[in-house]
């Protein structure tokens, strides 16, 4: 088995997001006309709250060890100490597969308590909670396999696995929808309560399948590569516990959960706000944190993911680099390439969403409401795309030893958030949680890429001018693609789901090889092989 380069594990688990983000979105398509419209929006709501809650005990019960052992697992290797690396995995499996049964028993037997202080009292959401519970049993272990086979470098295993989970819990999904709404005639509440158990079973599927490779990377390791920890310092040797892993994982669990539970906060703080200071009645909550809550998160996350895909690369990378104390001219060197790689990779993809904005809504929602729906995917856009440079800036701050740091950056976003929620929600009605968030995550984006420049003095005139550059090259291909749509609706109807999917292909076709063009000329593209040419260890 051949390790994966920097650029082909970022692009597999990118790959591996998009195609699991689009299918969470293409789900909603045939799950909210079988749901059917006058129920359509409650449904979004209950489902959206019970997820976010679910994310929450997800990342609780992972504790952010994916990253976290991905990072000690490529320092290990990096150093030939393989068999500080399987001490590593089973330990952690051990300690994480206990934190999942807690977690799990929680949310059975206290999801009436749960639904009290994170739904607002919702009581609808009780019963899909003891659902999900099921999923934590196996969660925990399958995050700790994924952080296992990152840190050995074959990323596009872990990112396959994830292709296979989410395949199939949205098959599971929508046979249990379409059994439950079309053959049964039954209601939404009991379609939403079978869709959450989907879960369960793509974590089965895709634990399975890390399993095998499991051991095919065991097999990778020849006796040549392996340097015995007898032969290691004592003071060089990780002290393998519970706490040291904590400590390790904490960091990583805080940056992780920072979306998640800014949702959570967003969905009731968002219903207080809407039932006792504008006394909305509970339809038109569930129709406005639906538009934000759900609908317009589950589009931005196909861009999250692609966050995800250089912060998953980047980590293991990184501290391989940290472990062998390369010099600080190599880590810089590092540090300029991520930075020109992820905006070559974000920005045109925010670009695109918000071009195409009024189509996606119509193709994934309903028409009817596309042009509020738009507007709220647009602002959303932003959001996402300052949180996936602050959540790569934040997991690069931890890897080069500045943890304390990125706390108090953490923290003092969660802070701003808290203080601006009330006034942008007043204020600006359904985009005023979102526009809360974003102004967070730019500032405190701004502090930590000012602490990483301070240390490495990434940015230099070069690099100034391939990010001016990149910014050109995607405001262009921004005004064909704005263009193109126009021109494209005078012909096609985009009121129809059919119609609005030959305008996202069209412009998304145009929009790509736009892009591509500009990079082309003007030497943008070259990113890409010079991370082909980086190894993660």
């Amino acid at each position: 088995m051949k390790k994966d380069s920097l650029l082909k594990s970022s692009l597999w688990i990118s790959v591996s997001g998009i195609i699991s983000r689009i299918l969470a979105v293409v789900y909603i398509i045939p799950w909210n006309i079988w749901i059917g419209p006058v129920a359509v929006y409650a449904a979004n709501s209950m489902y959206g709250k019970v997820y976010n809650i679910y994310n929450l005990f997800l990342i609780i019960a992972t504790a952010g060890i994916p990253s976290a052992i991905s990072k000690e697992v490529a320092a290990h290797n990096a150093l030939g100490r393989f068999d500080q690396s399987e001490k590593l995995f089973k330990k952690y499996t051990i300690y994480m597969t206990l934190v999942g049964v807690v977690c799990a028993a929680v949310m059975f037997f206290g999801a009436k308590y749960v639904a009290i202080v994170l739904a607002a009292g919702d009581m609808r959401v009780v019963t899909p909670i003891k659902y999900l519970s099921i999923a934590m049993l196996i969660i925990p272990a399958l995050g700790i396999l994924r952080g296992y086979i990152q840190g050995y470098a074959f990323i596009s295993y872990s990112a396959f696995s994830q292709v296979i989970e989410q395949i199939a819990r949205v098959a599971y999904m929508l046979y249990a929808t379409y059994t439950i709404m079309v053959l049964q005639k039954g209601n939404y509440v009991s379609a939403v309560n079978q869709s959450t158990l989907a879960s369960f079973i793509g974590a089965t599927l895709a634990y399975i399948f890390l399993l095998w490779i499991r051991v095919r990377v065991r097999r990778s390791v020849t006796v040549e590569d392996v340097k015995q920890t007898a032969t290691v310092p004592d003071e060089e040797v990780a002290d393998i516990n519970f706490g040291s892993m904590l400590r390790s994982a904490i960091p990583f669990l805080l940056v992780d959960t920072i979306m998640t539970v800014l949702q959570l906060f967003d969905q009731t703080t968002f219903t207080w706000i809407y039932q006792l200071i504008l006394h909305a009645s509970q339809h038109t909550i569930d129709n406005l944190y639906a538009m934000f809550g759900f609908q317009a998160n589950k589009i931005i996350m196909v861009l999250v993911s692609l966050a995800i895909s250089v912060s998953a690369s980047v980590i293991p990378a990184l501290s391989a680099m940290v472990s062998r104390k390369v010099s600080d001219d190599e880590v810089q060197n590092f540090m300029r390439k991520i930075v020109q790689f992820t905006i070559f990779i974000i920005l045109p993809a925010t670009f695109g969403v918000i071009a195409i904005s009024r189509q996606l809504w119509t193709a994934f929602v309903f028409y009817n409401q596309s042009i509020l729906g738009a507007k709220v995917l647009i602002v959303s856009c932003f959001e996402a795309f300052f949180y996936c440079v602050f959540m790569i800036l934040e997991n690069v701050l931890q890897v080069t030893h500045h943890m304390k740091k990125s706390m108090i950056y953490l923290a003092i976003a969660y802070l701003l958030k808290i203080v601006l929620q009330l006034p942008m929600t007043l204020l600006l009605g359904v985009y005023g949680p979102v526009v809360a968030t974003t102004i967070s995550f730019i500032i405190m984006g701004h502090f930590a890429f000012r602490l990483i420049n301070k240390q490495f003095h990434i940015i230099d005139k070069k690099l100034a001018k391939s990010l001016l550059r990149i910014l050109a090259d995607g405001l262009i291909m921004l005004i064909v693609v704005v263009i193109a749509n126009f021109l494209l609706v005078q012909v096609i109807s985009d009121a129809t789901k059919v119609g609005a999917i030959i305008v996202i292909a069209i412009c998304g076709i145009i929009g790509i090889a736009v892009y591509g063009f500009l990079s082309y000329k003007d030497g943008s593209l070259k990113i890409l092989k010079d991370i082909r040419d980086t190894k993660i260890y």
